[in-house]
């Protein structure tokens, strides 16, 4: 029978088989996806629903709840998001704007009109940020979810550290083993989310509001529909964030953003100048000088802090110069440096500086705002504080970020159908006011920073993952983390195919992956 989830709706009592199915992991490089889901382990039960007092959602006989879920978008956040509420026997319905999953893996060649920091906010805009060349900074290993490693090539790449091209293929064969494209409206763009507060008070206090979701396909009548929960997976790494510097808007050269970048086509023999020494700010920088005449490498912090003194070109070709944070820009086409350097010809500026985390279809009254990039309020960077049936997937960065969309939408599906509690309204105030203590101006850690893990990352994955129950990630993820970590800071422009010295944790990944083909 049919379950209306609209608020209000009665609830017929049904019966239902839910398909729980088990990992897999290819033995062979070239095994059909059709042998893969062979090899799945299948678990077949039938279980009793009745109707439930919470609105459209439903519980069954061992007093699980079975909600109806959205998914905004499906991405590797999304498709992980998916999976775990598929697992826990939730009815999800996922949007993606794209015609394809996969998210920011998704390789578009077409690039924006792009102005820096005078960009329109009503311009064309792409959401893929790839370019064609990008390669992994960290091991496939490494990146995999853990009931579906990422340790054997998906298509003709085998490479550890792979290329964008393998990563989507990874993605896409994720979906396809685990049947979650079925779930997904394409091409769809979630409009508007608004909270529905429910007529039932306890139910109101025991599972948090619904949500009206509204959408669109191709740009075509708006449709909306009514979900027990709203989970967001919509990435953080399409609206380009340009910080703002003194002159830039009047000085002559071009400006532009890594967002749109996809080959050094057009920088021969240019003066190159790039703001922001993260991966995608050193990687661009080498390829860029490949055919430039000198590039500019401006930071204010660096990886390895000995890269701060440098004053010898680095690269392949040596023509890369490091650079303190730019002062300011001049009208003559010149720009000046923190230190007091100068350099006198600069003919492009690119920025390196990362992107705005942006949720534009989330009404007023959700209760969830963006400053700078911290979102608050949120219990454990993840859960609304003043609605917990609002949640959000892969807001941290400087993760290894698979395997924690993959604990942290577990989490989030178990706490929807009651298998795990769900937060006290006192813990999420507490935990939201303490992190609010440590950022500007009460503390020392700038608002943008907010959600930056690096090494807390996995005492965070630890706490999250027994929240739920579930199982934590091996210790050789660490270990591999801080090798690349390591070596990446060593040599930065061979780490990606020498001198990692992590066979120990490899051996140990192995042997995980074994075991998880065999469940």
């Amino acid at each position: 029978s049919a379950f209306m989830c609209r608020c209000g709706a009665a609830v017929a009592v049904a019966t239902t088989t839910t398909t729980t199915t088990g990992a897999a992991v290819r033995t062979g490089t070239h095994r059909t996806r059709d042998r893969r889901r062979d090899r799945r382990a299948r678990r077949t039960t039938t279980t009793t629903m009745k109707a439930s007092t919470d609105g459209g959602a439903r519980e069954d006989t061992i007093g699980r709840r079975r909600a109806r879920v959205a998914v905004i978008g499906a991405g590797a956040a999304g498709l992980a998001a998916i999976r775990a509420c598929e697992v826990e026997g939730h009815t999800v319905v996922a949007f993606e704007l794209a015609n394809d999953v996969g998210g920011t893996w998704r390789y578009e060649s077409e690039v924006e009109d792009d102005e820096g920091e005078g960009a329109s906010a009503a311009r064309a805009k792409v959401h893929g940020s790839m370019y064609a060349s990008l390669r992994t900074n960290l091991p496939r290993e490494l990146m995999g979810f853990g009931e579906f490693p990422f340790h054997e090539s998906h298509g003709v790449d085998e490479r550890r550290f792979c290329g964008h091209e393998e990563v989507q293929r990874y993605l896409k064969a994720y979906a396809e083993t685990f049947g979650l494209r079925e779930r997904v409206t394409f091409n769809a763009k979630v409009t508007s989310v608004e909270r529905i507060f429910r007529e039932d008070a306890e139910a109101e206090r025991a599972w948090s509001s619904q949500w009206a979701v509204a959408s669109s396909i191709d740009g075509g009548t708006a449709r909306r529909e009514v979900f027990d929960a709203v989970i967001v997976a919509n990435g953080h790494y399409s609206e380009p964030r340009v910080p703002r510097f003194k002159g830039a808007r009047t000085w002559p050269g071009q400006q532009v953003h890594s967002h749109n970048y996809r080959t050094p086509d057009g920088f021969e023999g240019k003066t190159v100048l790039l703001i922001g020494a993260m991966a995608s700010g050193e990687d661009i920088s080498r390829e860029i000088a490949s055919v430039a005449d000198r590039v500019l490498l401006s930071a204010r912090t660096w990886q390895n802090p000995e890269w701060a003194t440098s004053v010898q070109g680095v690269g392949a070709q040596g023509n890369i110069y490091r650079k303190p944070n730019v002062a300011s820009f001049s009208p003559d086409g010149s720009v000046e440096f923190e230190d007091g350097s100068v350099e006198q010809r600069v003919d492009i500026c690119m920025y390196c500086t990362g992107y705005r985390y942006d949720f534009p279809f989330l009404s007023r009254d959700v209760g969830v705002a963006v400053e700078d990039n911290f979102v608050a309020p949120l219990y454990e960077h993840c859960v609304a504080v003043d609605a917990p049936s609002l949640s959000f997937i892969g807001l941290p960065w400087k993760v290894v970020p698979f395997p924690m969309f993959e604990i942290q939408s577990r989490w989030i599906a178990r706490m929807l159908s009651g298998a795990a509690p769900m937060p006290s309204r006192e813990d999420m105030v507490t935990f939201a006011a303490q992190l609010e203590s440590t950022l500007e101006p009460h503390g020392g850690v700038p608002r943008r920073h907010a959600h930056c893990f690096g090494d807390k990352q996995w005492e965070y994955n630890a706490r999250i993952a027994s929240m739920s129950d579930g199982p934590g990630l091996e210790s050789w993820r660490e270990q591999m983390y801080i090798a690349t970590g390591k070596n990446k800071r060593a040599n930065p422009e061979t780490y990606r195919d020498a001198h990692m010295s992590d066979a120990e944790a490899l051996a140990a990944a192995l042997d995980e992956f074994t075991k998880v083909a065999t469940r």
